[in-house]
């Protein structure tokens, strides 16, 4: 409600005077929720590569699927998260020449995008590496297409020498996975970006948000790369199982934060607070608070009851058949809930009111 300054408040009169929402569009949250997907899918492809070098696996393993999934995963989600980001910004130059612009390193909005950029070009080469050059034209798997898109282009016969020349030594390719790594667990950074914000106390949980943010989209990214793998490789074997147990345990991380920041809005006295938790609660955005409860909850059990059968090698026939549909569409509903958490986090946010003292 605006004030209207030519309103003379009596003696002692107190008003609250409610600070009018600002208008968010959905390339908000698809930035907050991508860039972080993107972290959780290079941190599946990194590890899988890993432990495909540790096992010395041959050409065909399921590790390589893995590992290009995630890259991709990782690669696209940057971009997304890039894209999302441009579309919302006046002077989209300015963005472009971030190095110059963006340079108060204390701002959570700088930090991002370092991290976000940096993130993305370490993506852009894992995954060039592990799609060309001699060792990939040797292995085969659906993660493979790109290579058939540029030999139709009539490339791939150059860009397979250009890796294999530049290609660098394993310990250098392992540095960029530990760098990388980094940079994924760094895209919490987006949940500090709403955090800092004192005025709203759904945001205002500094711990809560930033884990929340977190969990969810890296358990996003990890399962998007599992889901990806098996639904094209149809093979559920102990390595996916680890990934698909290691989406659970982010799920159940995600879901045990998100509950707590719930417990600490309900019990809050604050004005703002009491306002977000009817919008949560009575309005429409309450389809959009149960869509992330039941995505969390529902990964978590998928996660855990089909990563422990593949690792123990335990699973019945059953099982077997029904893992694969399981994991796409467990996995898939936590990348709808993960994006959802994200908006209702933006809509049902309401400012602390202003208290005008007559």
């Amino acid at each position: 409600m605006p004030l209207d300054t030519h309103v003379v408040l009596a003696q002692g009169f107190v008003e609250q005077l409610w600070l009018p929402a600002d208008y968010w569009d959905l390339s908000i949250p698809v930035y907050l929720f991508l860039a972080v997907v993107a972290g959780g899918g290079f941190l599946a492809g990194a590890t899988a590569q890993l432990v495909r070098w540790r096992r010395d696996t041959q050409p065909g393993a399921i590790e390589s699927d893995i590992a290009r999934w995630g890259f991709l995963v990782a690669v696209l989600g940057a971009a997304g998260a890039g894209l999302a980001v441009l579309s919302h910004l006046a002077v989209i130059y300015r963005a472009l020449l971030f190095p110059i612009y963006l340079t108060n390193f204390s701002s959570w909005i700088t930090i991002g995008t370092w991290i976000l950029v940096v993130l993305s070009v370490i993506a852009i080469v894992c995954l060039l590496l592990s799609l060309f050059g001699t060792e990939a034209a040797a292995d085969d798997g659906a993660s493979l297409f790109p290579r058939a898109i540029v030999a139709k282009l009539g490339l791939l016969e150059l860009l397979d020498g250009l890796v294999d020349r530049v290609r660098p030594p394993r310990v250098v390719i392992v540095g960029l996975y530990v760098i990388g790594s980094l940079l994924a667990v760094a895209t919490i950074y987006t949940g500090f970006e709403l955090a800092i914000v004192e005025t709203v106390p759904l945001w205002n949980m500094p711990v809560v948000v930033p884990l929340a943010f977190l969990f969810s989209g890296l358990a996003a990214g990890v399962g998007l790369t599992v889901a990806l793998t098996v639904f094209f490789e149809r093979e559920v074997d102990p390595v996916v199982g680890g990934y698909t147990l290691a989406t659970g345990v982010l799920s159940g991380l995600s879901l045990v934060t998100v509950w707590y920041g719930w417990t600490e809005i309900a019990t809050s006295d604050a004005p703002a607070a009491a306002a977000s938790q009817v919008a949560l609660t009575e309005t429409n955005l309450a389809v959009g608070a149960w869509l992330v409860v039941v995505a969390l909850a529902v990964a978590l059990v998928v996660g855990l009851v089909v990563g422990v059968a593949a690792l123990t090698g335990r699973g019945s026939a059953d099982l077997e058949r029904v893992a694969v549909p399981a994991l796409v569409g467990s996995f898939g509903l936590l990348v709808l809930g993960g994006l959802a958490l994200r908006i209702v986090m933006l809509l049902a946010a309401q400012q602390d009111p202003v208290v005008v003292l007559g």
